[in-house]
């Protein structure tokens, strides 16, 4: 087998591209975007993971700054009520981050319980120097965080029930049908 033959069957196998056919090859469309998407996620995996860390040791010292409240003796039991709210938001911050991180999605629901104990926390804790108005956006604040929780948990919980999003998707099939016809 001589040379002219070899570099031939080098060349059929894909071995013996040219620079500018391996840098084509190398910036695919596709392929830059799923490298690109797997170091984003990466990046977004580490920083997740960094807040989930900086969460758990805020709550050890939460914990820690709360047993060491609790053995001295000069506490009201309204110095404890913020603390352990604080715990709670804690907790729930935690608890969402570990849902993103396992499922990766965002629960809405989760994050206004999570707003919900931190709007109550902080009336609780500044209810003395609340005024007249300062109570009605907070009321207000309360009715559209209730709103929020409600409405995708439940309402969508119906229309999914009866269908109504069932039939969305099945006219939109038959429309796309009927264009192609």
């Amino acid at each position: 087998m001589g040379l002219k033959s070899h570099l031939l069957i080098h060349v059929k196998k894909g071995k013996g591209l040219s620079l500018k056919e391996k840098y084509k090859k190398l910036l695919e469309p596709q392929k830059i975007h799923e490298k690109l998407g797997d170091l984003f996620e990466f990046f977004e995996d580490v920083i997740i993971s960094l807040l989930t860390l900086l969460l758990f040791v805020l709550s050890i010292i939460a914990i820690f700054d709360l047993s060491k409240s609790l053995l001295s003796e000069d506490h009201t039991f309204m110095d404890f009520v913020p603390k352990f709210l604080y715990l709670f938001i804690l907790a729930e911050l935690f608890r969402l981050n570990i849902v993103y991180l396992t499922e990766r999605i965002i629960d809405t629901s989760l994050i206004v319980k999570t707003t919900l104990i931190a709007v109550l926390r902080e009336i609780i804790i500044k209810a003395p120097q609340l005024k007249f108005l300062d109570y009605i956006g907070v009321s207000v604040l309360l009715a559209v965080l209730a709103l929020t929780y409600y409405i995708p948990k439940y309402v969508f919980k119906k229309e999914r029930k009866f269908g109504i999003r069932k039939r969305r998707v099945i006219n939109k099939r038959d429309n796309k049908k009927q264009s192609s016809d």
